[in-house]
Protein backbone atom coordinates (compact mmCIF):
# COMPACT_ATOMS: atom_id res chain seq x y z
CA UNK A 1 0.00 0.00 0.00
CA UNK A 2 1.24 3.50 -0.65
CA UNK A 3 2.12 6.36 2.21
CA UNK A 4 0.79 9.57 1.43
CA UNK A 5 3.12 11.80 2.59
CA UNK A 6 2.80 15.80 2.85
CA UNK A 7 5.13 18.58 3.36
CA UNK A 8 4.43 22.08 4.31
CA UNK A 9 7.43 24.79 4.15
CA UNK A 10 7.85 26.01 8.74
CA UNK A 11 6.12 28.81 9.81
CA UNK A 12 8.17 32.08 9.72
CA UNK A 13 8.64 34.83 12.37
CA UNK A 14 8.59 38.38 12.62
CA UNK A 15 11.81 38.75 11.31
CA UNK A 16 10.87 35.95 8.45
CA UNK A 17 13.20 33.55 9.96
CA UNK A 18 11.90 30.20 10.63
CA UNK A 19 9.81 30.05 13.92
CA UNK A 20 7.10 27.67 15.80
CA UNK A 21 3.13 27.60 14.15
CA UNK A 22 2.00 30.40 16.68
CA UNK A 23 4.67 32.86 17.13
CA UNK A 24 3.80 36.48 16.35
CA UNK A 25 3.50 37.60 12.99
CA UNK A 26 3.46 34.05 11.53
CA UNK A 27 -0.01 33.40 9.29
CA UNK A 28 0.13 29.94 8.58
CA UNK A 29 -3.06 27.93 9.85
CA UNK A 30 -2.65 25.39 12.60
CA UNK A 31 -3.88 22.44 10.52
CA UNK A 32 -4.86 18.52 12.35
CA UNK A 33 -5.37 16.07 9.96
CA UNK A 34 -6.41 12.22 10.17
CA UNK A 35 -6.38 9.67 7.61
CA UNK A 36 -8.94 6.68 7.77
CA UNK A 37 -8.08 3.88 4.88
CA UNK A 38 -10.50 1.06 4.38
CA UNK A 39 -9.67 -2.37 4.67
CA UNK A 40 -12.68 -3.96 5.75
CA UNK A 41 -16.07 -4.79 3.56
CA UNK A 42 -18.15 -1.51 2.29
CA UNK A 43 -19.53 0.90 4.44
CA UNK A 44 -23.42 1.66 2.68
CA UNK A 45 -24.02 5.64 2.37
CA UNK A 46 -25.23 7.43 5.66
CA UNK A 47 -23.70 5.39 8.27
CA UNK A 48 -21.63 7.35 10.18
CA UNK A 49 -18.13 6.73 10.87
CA UNK A 50 -16.16 7.70 13.92
CA UNK A 51 -12.76 9.44 13.01
CA UNK A 52 -11.13 8.91 16.24
CA UNK A 53 -11.75 5.38 16.75
CA UNK A 54 -13.23 4.11 13.46
CA UNK A 55 -13.28 0.50 15.01
CA UNK A 56 -12.17 -2.75 12.92
CA UNK A 57 -11.92 -2.39 9.06
CA UNK A 58 -10.08 0.48 9.31
CA UNK A 59 -6.47 1.58 9.60
CA UNK A 60 -5.54 5.16 10.52
CA UNK A 61 -2.92 7.57 10.63
CA UNK A 62 -2.46 11.12 11.64
CA UNK A 63 -3.41 13.44 15.10
CA UNK A 64 -7.13 13.37 16.57
CA UNK A 65 -9.84 15.69 14.94
CA UNK A 66 -12.71 16.61 16.60
CA UNK A 67 -16.01 19.45 15.74
CA UNK A 68 -17.53 20.49 18.45
CA UNK A 69 -20.79 21.14 16.26
CA UNK A 70 -22.01 20.94 12.88
CA UNK A 71 -20.97 24.89 12.34
CA UNK A 72 -17.41 24.13 13.15
CA UNK A 73 -17.32 21.27 10.95
CA UNK A 74 -18.34 23.15 7.56
CA UNK A 75 -16.76 26.03 8.40
CA UNK A 76 -12.97 24.37 9.40
CA UNK A 77 -12.98 21.34 7.60
CA UNK A 78 -11.89 20.18 4.01
CA UNK A 79 -12.54 16.13 3.80
CA UNK A 80 -11.47 14.40 0.95
CA UNK A 81 -12.22 10.85 -0.44
CA UNK A 82 -9.39 9.31 -2.69
CA UNK A 83 -8.20 12.90 -2.61
CA UNK A 84 -11.26 14.23 -3.96
CA UNK A 85 -12.11 17.33 -1.89
CA UNK A 86 -15.49 16.68 -0.82
CA UNK A 87 -18.78 19.23 0.03
CA UNK A 88 -19.06 19.13 3.02
CA UNK A 89 -22.57 19.86 5.28
CA UNK A 90 -24.51 20.41 8.98
CA UNK A 91 -26.40 17.08 8.13
CA UNK A 92 -27.99 14.67 6.35
CA UNK A 93 -30.85 16.74 5.10
CA UNK A 94 -28.03 19.08 3.19
CA UNK A 95 -27.51 16.37 0.64
CA UNK A 96 -23.91 17.40 0.07
CA UNK A 97 -20.93 14.51 -0.14
CA UNK A 98 -20.42 14.12 3.59
CA UNK A 99 -21.76 15.41 6.75
CA UNK A 100 -21.29 15.90 10.47
CA UNK A 101 -23.82 13.47 12.64
CA UNK A 102 -21.65 13.78 16.16
CA UNK A 103 -19.81 15.42 17.83
CA UNK A 104 -17.96 13.05 19.37
CA UNK A 105 -16.05 12.32 16.12
CA UNK A 106 -18.66 11.28 13.70
CA UNK A 107 -19.05 11.90 9.74
CA UNK A 108 -21.00 9.88 7.41
CA UNK A 109 -20.81 10.21 3.60
CA UNK A 110 -23.54 10.40 1.04
CA UNK A 111 -21.82 7.73 -1.28
CA UNK A 112 -20.41 4.03 -0.38
CA UNK A 113 -16.69 3.62 1.27
CA UNK A 114 -15.40 0.87 -0.49
CA UNK A 115 -12.55 -1.51 0.42
CA UNK A 116 -8.83 0.32 -0.17
CA UNK A 117 -10.98 3.72 -0.33
CA UNK A 118 -9.10 6.48 1.70
CA UNK A 119 -10.43 9.65 3.88
CA UNK A 120 -8.36 12.32 4.92
CA UNK A 121 -10.22 14.75 7.26
CA UNK A 122 -8.24 17.80 7.85
CA UNK A 123 -9.51 20.72 10.37
CA UNK A 124 -8.19 24.29 9.89
CA UNK A 125 -7.63 25.91 12.96
CA UNK A 126 -7.28 30.32 13.30
CA UNK A 127 -4.46 32.05 11.83
CA UNK A 128 -2.33 34.30 13.48
CA UNK A 129 -2.06 37.86 12.34
CA UNK A 130 1.55 39.83 12.28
Amino acid sequence: MAELGLTFPPAAGEDGAPGPPGAPGVGVADITKKVLVRTGGCVERDTPIDIIIPGAGWTTAGEEVTFANASEFTSTAQVFLNGILMFTGENAATDNDVYFVAASGQIAFETNIDRNDMIQVWKFGATASG
